[in-house]
């Protein structure tokens, strides 16, 4: 199901992201699959499809102390004909852009994800975190992405939203995409949450009362996409300790 490539508890002053050098390789087949795969998209979806840019994730060097991360340009056409719809291809060829997504918390005790649209690129109709991924305009600040997300996708703002933590780096193993996760609590309450969504990816809210029964239950329902399923089982580990998130990641591993 997944990966868990990285696991910690670091705050903004702990996480650094560099450029470096792009590394993917240019293999004149894939390629072409990418070309054909953004024509057959194109044809779909008209000027809904945007060649939006992307940070690819070259390395990544964790420690207690500090999460460090080197990225190099992308966009979205390559990773729409790699990881999206190409996903064989090999690693290195890849556009591999760096995600985010926020375990939220509410001040009345529940964890909000988001059930996705029928319309989304991938896992429609599934259950997800509120997610996106870096882009070059941040300044390479990962934790500046995550407020854009709360921002766009739940109207969040600054008196919304109060310490984010990054808690680690995942890969969902069907889409073979990275993915930082992080943990966020609003004053908001659920009902507040609920209120705020916008439709534009998720058309409704999810919510898992955040006791360890609860979310340990979340993490084998079916609906919920790997990256949701990582997402609640570091939260977990902060919440609930190492032994609870070590019998998750079992039966994650397991499945």
């Amino acid at each position: 199901m997944l990966t868990f490539r990285a696991i910690g508890n670091w705050s903004e002053r702990d996480v650094f992201v560099a450029w470096t050098n792009d590394g993917r390789q240019r293999i004149p087949a894939v390629e072409d699959q990418i070309d054909r795969a953004w024509a057959e998209a194109t044809e779909r979806l008209g000027d809904r499809l945007f060649d939006g840019p992307m940070c690819r994730l070259e390395e990544c060097d964790a420690a207690p102390e500090a999460l460090r991360l080197w990225v190099s340009p992308t966009s979205y056409k390559p990773f729409l004909g790699t990881n999206l719809t190409n996903r064989h291809v090999p690693a290195a060829a890849r556009a591999n852009p760096l995600g985010l997504s926020v375990a939220l918390s509410t001040c009345d005790e529940w964890l909000m994800l988001g059930r996705r649209n029928a319309a989304v690129a991938y896992y429609p109709n599934r259950v997800h975190p509120i997610a996106g991924a870096l882009e070059p305009s941040e300044a390479l600040n990962v934790f500046d992405g995550v407020r854009r997300e709360l921002a766009e996708e739940l109207h969040l703002t600054g008196k919304d939203i109060g310490g984010i933590r990054c808690l680690g780096l995942i890969e969902d193993a069907q889409l073979r995409q990275p993915e930082l996760i992080f943990a966020m609590r609003t004053p908001r309450t659920r009902t507040d949450v609920e209120a705020m969504l916008d439709s534009a990816e998720h058309h409704a809210c999810v919510a898992v009362e955040a006791t360890s029964d609860a979310v340990g239950e979340a993490t084998r329902d079916p609906l919920m996409t790997p990256v949701a399923v990582g997402t609640l089982a570091l939260w977990g580990r902060l919440a609930f300790g190492g032994g609870w998130y070590s019998s998750i990641r079992s039966a994650i591993e397991a499945r």
